[in-house]
């Protein structure tokens, strides 16, 4: 698959936002205290570390070095 420069920088960009939002959901899962809630976090943040996984695989595809996370 071939991306072009515009494609790269999106997927980057998103990238980047995906792994703010695995950081912050992490923490609402150590730091919330009913079960429940701490459930509905732990999904989220499984679902964003699913979706940045896609995404690091597309950058992957097209040639490119997907950027690291920040944690």
């Amino acid at each position: 698959m071939e991306l072009s420069d515009i494609e790269k920088k999106i997927l980057e960009d998103q990238l980047r936002a995906e792994y703010i939002c695995i950081n912050k959901y992490k923490l609402y899962t150590e730091q919330a205290t009913d079960p429940q809630i701490k459930n509905v976090f732990n999904l989220v943040y499984e679902q964003e570390v699913n979706h940045a996984n896609s995404l690091k695989s597309l950058l992957e595809k097209g040639g490119f070095n997907p950027p690291t996370p920040a944690f």
